[in-house]
């Protein structure tokens, strides 16, 4: 029996997510104002704020957004940017998937030797407001259902240590 072909995401900018990293800095701001520093302090943390800022806006509604996702059953993505670019990997256990919120936390197929381990993988956060109401609920299904292809009938299935 043949698996399904992967299911095919074009996400766009989430106003959802634009107004709670928004939310969020405006509340970060007004702690840090708050407290007890020096100005030298405020104004290192009131630059640090701003950058995280542009960084979650860009995460959510900017260039971070990916231009197509492939998903498929077997718990491997490939994403697409927006340049062009793909990098495809496999989708770990730690990944989220909820009513509203899907966040799919993946580790790229790069080689690099023993640093792989070392490097942190990858978070995609989806809103629901970044996908048709259809496409998301394929998505949670795939995500919550799918399993990695069974071993070979030369291996054990246990991980190499």
């Amino acid at each position: 029996m043949r698996p399904p072909p992967p299911l095919r995401l074009e996400p766009r900018a989430s106003r959802v997510g634009r107004l709670l990293v928004a939310a969020g800095s405006v509340a970060t701001a007004a702690l840090v104002g708050s407290l007890p520093l020096t100005a030298a302090c405020k104004l290192g943390a009131g630059a640090a704020v701003a950058g995280a800022t542009l960084a979650g806006i860009r995460a959510c509604a900017g260039r971070g957004v990916p231009a197509l996702l492939l998903v498929g059953v077997d718990r491997r993505i490939v994403v697409w940017r927006r340049d062009g670019r793909s990098k495809a990997g496999a989708i770990l256990d730690s990944t989220y998937v909820g009513a509203r919120l899907t966040s799919i936390v993946w580790r790229p197929d790069e080689p690099g030797g023993g640093w792989r381990i070392v490097l942190p993988p990858r978070t995609l956060l989806l809103l629901a407001d970044s996908l048709p109401p259809e496409d998301f609920r394929q998505l949670r299904v795939v995500l919550r259902y799918g399993r990695p292809p069974a071993p070979g009938p030369g291996t054990s299935g246990v991980a190499a240590s």
